[in-house]
């Protein structure tokens, strides 16, 4: 088991060498998101999160925050993900996974097979480039909003439970679960950051 932070533009200036003295073995940054004008951006502070990450020595993932509806609005994320992963990360390994964060007001009004069909979209283009890839979203979102039996078993879910145990895990233990983020109250150096367990 190993204890991680998640970071965006929200840690600016976050100081990832005591993250790494206090026992965090991972660090999942945020590499950009879709803007509401349905265009794809990089995180501003990318750069300086994965390459503060890696020189503190920390295993390296990353997410995309989505605000796809449609399965060709996934794609084009999908698409925009693997052009800057191309320019950014050629080499680097990304031991902490690749994900889509999936939490937006307007995906939550999308059907639960239509979201996952969305969601599964951008799943399949990113594989078909030979990228494996998984989903974060939150508890009662995973639960409620996805049609789970058409999320096939190699899709990693990445699960927010703010609680004392990780009851997505705990009532679902076929699924696919290996990180869990378990607080968004941490605090390193000075800086909130939400921390994270992978199993």
């Amino acid at each position: 088991m190993m204890e991680g932070i998640d970071v965006s533009y929200c840690q600016a200036g976050f100081d990832f060498q005591a993250a790494a003295d206090a026992g965090k073995e991972f660090c999942i940054v945020r590499i950009g998101r879709t803007r509401r004008d349905g265009q794809q951006e990089l995180d501003d502070y990318f750069v300086d999160n994965i390459n503060g990450a890696k020189a503190a020595g920390m295993k390296l993932g990353i997410y995309f925050y989505s605000l796809a509806t449609t399965e060709d609005e996934a794609a084009q994320e999908a698409n925009w993900l693997l052009d800057t992963m191309h320019e950014y990360l050629d080499g680097v390994s990304l031991e902490a996974g690749i994900w889509l964060d999936v939490e937006a007001p307007c995906q939550l009004a999308l059907s639960p097979a239509d979201l996952t069909a969305t969601v599964m979209s951008w799943v399949n283009t990113m594989n078909a480039a030979g990228v494996y890839v998984g989903i974060y979203s939150y508890y009662s979102m995973i639960n409620d909003n996805f049609e789970l039996s058409s999320i096939p078993g190699y899709v990693p879910l990445w699960v927010a439970n703010t609680a004392s145990v990780n009851y997505l895990k705990v009532e679902n233990p076929e699924l696919n679960i290996p990180v869990w983020q378990y607080s968004d109250a941490g605090n390193i150096a000075g800086i909130n950051v939400d921390l994270d367990v992978w199993y």
